[in-house]
Formats: structure tokens, sequence, C-alpha cells
């Protein structure tokens, strides 16, 4: 019974990432033909792997390291300049904050977001 509920609790959180990555991809100006939902799902996949190999590190390095890795897969999935990345970057976590804001205070658990 907590499979199920698991693996659906998953691809909800990777539907939600992936539509916070593709607006962020989508305001830094990314070209269009590579702005589509198969590379947003592709870079929450990647970050979520480099998350869980970043938990080890834990810190400040670990933190550092996981901003400069998110930047770098939405660089190289996206294949698109340095600075795109790091503004389709900093428009996702606006996204994500504003989002996360919305559901505290509407009362919607934010655990998914």
């Amino acid at each position: 019974m907590v499979i199920p509920l698991v693996i659906t609790t998953f691809i909800v959180a990777l539907v939600i990432e992936s539509l916070f990555v593709w607006f962020g991809v989508k305001v830094a100006g990314v070209d269009k033909r590579k702005r589509t939902w198969g590379n947003a799902i592709l870079a929450v996949i990647l970050m979520l792997v480099l998350s869980f190999i970043l938990g080890f590190v834990g810190g400040t390095m670990g933190f550092v390291l996981g901003i400069i890795g998110a930047i770098a897969i939405i660089k190289y999935v996206y294949s698109t300049a340095w600075v795109k990345a790091i503004v389709a970057w900093i428009f996702m976590v606006i996204a994500v904050f504003i989002v996360s804001i919305i559901a505290a205070i509407l009362g919607i658990g934010i655990a998914l977001i």
C-alpha cells in the first residue's frame, strides 16, 4: 500500500518541479525548440540525482556545489549559455518560493513543492 503512494508522490513532484524548470528557462529566453517538457523532466531527474549525491557532502560546500550543479545541469540539458542558465535557475527558485508561500497561506501541504 505504501509503494503506490510513494510512486504517485514522486510522479506528482516530478511534474511540479518540471513545471518550475520549464518556467525558468522560458523566462530566461532559452531557444523555443530546446524548451521542451522532456528536457524539463530530464533536468529535474538529474538535479534529484545530484541532490542525493551531494546529500552525503552536506554543509555549506554541499549547498554551493548543489547550486552550481543545478545551473550546470540546466546549461547542458538546454544547450544554453551560462548567463541564461543562471537566470533560469533564479526564476525557478523564485517560482518555487512563491508557490510555497501561496500553498502555506492556503493551508496546502507543501511537501511536494
